[in-house]
């Protein structure tokens, strides 16, 4: 009977305990000490985001892409072919400024997204027997698409 009797005062001081919390937060909820719903302030002056589309400047045509695929075995070399766009190294700086006609390429095998290609030409090794699809896209340096793609299907033997 005396186990019995620590249990139950235990579980009397656990739900007292659980109250108080519940009770604690709701208040925080209702006064939120923090400001939290007040983040937006219509007054003040806006930053300017790096996600902004570029626009294409006059007289600059927009890149294009081609793909050329050469498979040997369970390896595929690829070719990226473009006009009006020059590969860049990411610095890690996502608010660095996109520059027309700059960037890298995003790639995507069989649907599936395999990464970031910052130059023309790469292998994809230990490729599985059968039909692919790649999918390369051109994009900005801050990742916004520039809206070209080209997609190639192709046979490991």
């Amino acid at each position: 009977m005396k186990v019995f009797i620590v249990s139950m005062r235990n579980l009397i001081l656990g739900g007292i305990v659980f109250l108080i919390v519940l009770v604690a937060g709701i208040v925080l909820l209702v006064k939120d000490p923090l400001h939290v719903s007040d983040s937006y302030r219509p007054g003040e002056e806006s930053v300017t985001a790096s996600t902004t589309p570029m626009t294409q400047p006059v007289g600059s045509e927009k890149p294009s892409l081609n793909l050329d695929i050469q498979v040997d075995g369970s390896t595929a070399e690829v070719s990226l072919l473009t006009q009006n766009f020059q590969f860049v190294q990411e610095n890690g700086d996502m608010s660095q400024q996109a520059i027309f006609g700059q960037g890298h390429a995003h790639l995507y095998l069989d649907g599936e997204a395999k990464g970031m290609i910052y130059h023309p030409e790469f292998l994809l090794k230990k490729l599985p027997k059968g039909e692919h699809e790649l999918r390369v896209e051109l994009n900005y340096s801050n990742h916004l698409p520039y809206k070209v793609e080209s997609i190639q299907k192709f046979v490991v033997k």
